[in-house]
């Protein structure tokens, strides 16, 4: 009786360690908790934007004017408490200040948030080959709609992304919920990127008044899938759903081809729809060049429309006096759509400038001249009530 109560403690803390056993420990849920900011501010004097100003009237020019926004504004955390676990956490207060009459694309915000990113990322095998991503998170489509907004060369994002944006998941920004596996493997002067994906498409519904954000009375899944094949230097040492910038500032000599794809079988709204596309990023010692063409398919009630959209974009590292890391940077984007697909005619946009790169892609100052053309409705114009403008954007970008 008296080596009892000894007996019972030992049992006790047997099982208490047996039970340890059970559980995945943290490497720590607060060392690896890293805080995220980014800020582009804009600045934009506008000239040649017109609207309708009356009910049913006519376009009419808008006087030209100076805008002044916070074009991106993003701030989160991210991190990885276990040794195959990581996630991202962002939110989102984009084209905050934003005068709609400017002729800078997107929507104007009067403050309110958003979340942009809400993810978690597995990593399932011992090296790079195999990850699942699953939350709110990009589609891996084509690279420009995966690459950071505020990393880009040129000033803004590609308009190209946007149509298959829209395409694919019937949002600007892109994001939608589900699962996505992908892996990288790299040998010697060769590798090979792959992603596979299935999402839900929340836009789809007939009466997106009374059901928003449904996928309505019928539903298929979104599939979306992405193969990259680099020669040469890699884009990225490890595996992951984000890529940061084109330009690597004379650090990589390689070249990376993708194709990518997107189906979806039938909704309240199409039969069926489908992308199919590629994109080439290269860079050479001081080039950067990247570019992207994606097909867009559709069919509803036995009618099928066609759309295509692409961009291709150049830019050169230029140190001056050793001092001055600058980049002239040109860019030319167009689509083109049927007259019965969900955008038609033609819209094309133009963009030259240089960048001035103060600490890498951290602290950036860009100006740069944005001239636009089109027909039709899309997101040029719609013909009725907004024809975009030309514009003279100056950017100061800060990411910490």
């Amino acid at each position: 009786m008296k080596r009892l109560p000894g007996f019972v403690l030992m049992l006790l803390a047997t099982t208490a360690m047996a039970q340890e056993n059970y559980w995945i420990k943290p490497d720590s849920l607060f060392k690896f908790v890293q805080p995220t900011a980014s800020v582009q501010f804009w600045g934009a004097y506008s000239s040649g934007e017109k609207a309708q100003f009356a009910a049913n009237g006519p376009l009419e020019a808008a006087q030209d004017r100076m805008s002044f926004m916070l074009r991106r504004a993003r701030f989160g955390f991210k991190g990885k408490p276990y040794k195959r676990v990581s996630y991202v956490l962002t939110v989102q207060l984009d084209n905050l200040g934003k005068d709609k009459l400017s002729s800078v694309r997107g929507a104007t915000n009067t403050g309110t948030l958003g979340i942009l990113d809400a993810f978690v990322t597995t990593r399932v095998t011992n090296n790079e080959m195999a990850f699942i991503t699953v939350g709110y998170l990009q589609p891996q489509i084509s690279r420009e709609c995966i690459t950071g907004d505020i990393n880009v060369n040129s000033l803004d994002k590609s308009v190209s992304q946007t149509y298959i944006r829209q395409h694919m998941d019937g949002k600007n920004y892109g994001r939608a919920a589900g699962l996505n596996v992908g892996g990288t493997k790299t040998k010697g002067n060769f590798s090979l990127t792959y992603n596979a994906g299935i999402f839900n498409n929340m836009t789809t519904a007939a009466d997106t008044k009374n059901f928003p954000e449904s996928s309505g009375k019928n539903w298929s899944p979104l599939m979306v899938e992405r193969i990259a094949l680099t020669f040469g230097d890699p884009e990225k040492k490890t595996y992951s759903i984000n890529y940061e910038t084109n330009n690597f500032f004379n650090k990589r000599n390689g070249i990376t081809i993708a194709g990518f794809s997107s189906q979806q079988g039938g909704t309240d709204i199409f039969s069926n729809s489908h992308i199919n596309g590629f994109d080439v990023l290269l860079n050479f010692k001081n080039l950067n060049l990247d570019g992207e063409w994606a097909w867009l398919d559709r069919t509803k009630e036995g009618t099928s429309t066609h759309a295509q959209t692409g961009h291709i974009r150049a830019g050169y590292n230029l140190i001056v006096a050793d001092k001055y890391f600058l980049e002239p940077c040109f860019m030319i984007t167009d689509y083109s759509g049927d007259a019965a697909g969900q955008f038609t005619g033609r819209d094309r946009l133009y963009d030259a400038g240089v960048n001035w790169y103060l600490n890498q892609r951290n602290f950036k100052i860009s100006v740069h001249y944005i001239a636009q053309e089109g027909a039709g409705v899309n997101g040029y114009t719609d013909g009725v009530t907004f024809k975009k403008g030309n514009f003279l954007g100056a950017a100061l970008v800060v990411i910490m």
